[in-house]
């Protein structure tokens, strides 16, 4: 028996893939790359993996002179067992660290837009096209694609640098394994909210003259 391939919503919906890139208009998303996803309560399956890619994704936006935002995940309460302010599972984690030309913002949920303030450096900075690595997958990053689209950016999720966490099943009667989060995750963002490829992928778009 032939199966027939789904339709994939977001084309049926105008939303084509992104085929060449702007520098001046394209900016670099990099979204909890924290201490608390690689030695913390929450740890991510392959973060390291993922930081490597995350790591020449960055390398490439520095060569290109493409605006590079690194977005930190804070709780509000000082009293959180995560994400607290100030707390060891904040911290960036090596070997991706900021540099003085790399803007850094704080958001208070999920999407990477969430109390951030990166839409308006995004408008300051000119960008129309990000470029989007982090972790969680299931939550930051299907977030952040899902409010790019709707605030009216082209998103293109690098699938290697990203990362899932094991979770509780919704009955609380199994893990769901991070393996089957990450591959649902990258499937779901990619049929509704934006392109997902690989980061040598992504790295060699052609650039418009």
């Amino acid at each position: 028996m032939t199966l027939t391939a789904p339709a994939v919503f977001r084309r049926l919906s105008g939303t084509p893939d992104v085929t060449r890139l702007n520098r001046k208009k394209t900016a670099l998303l990099l979204i909890g790359f924290q201490t608390e996803h690689f030695t913390g309560t929450l740890p991510a399956a392959n973060a390291d993996a993922a930081i490597r890619s995350a790591v020449r994704l960055k390398e490439w936006a520095d060569k290109n002179k493409i605006p590079v935002f690194f977005i930190r995940h804070q709780a509000k309460s000082p009293a959180s067992p995560v994400f607290a302010p100030d707390g060891d599972g904040t911290a960036f984690h090596p070997p991706l660290l900021p540099n003085g030309k790399d803007a850094v913002l704080t958001k208070y949920a999920d999407s990477a837009f969430g109390g951030s303030g990166l839409h308006t450096a995004l408008e300051t900075a000119g960008a129309d096209t990000l470029v989007i690595a982090g972790i969680p997958t299931p939550a930051a990053i299907a977030a952040t694609a899902h409010d790019a689209r709707l605030l009216g950016y082209r998103g293109i999720v690098a699938a290697d640098a990203t990362a899932s966490c094991d979770v509780m099943s919704w009955d609380g009667a199994r893990v769901v394994s991070a393996a089957v989060m990450q591959e649902t995750a990258l499937a779901n963002i990619a049929d509704r909210y934006a392109q997902v490829a690989v980061a040598a992928d992504i790295a060699a778009l052609p650039f418009e003259r």
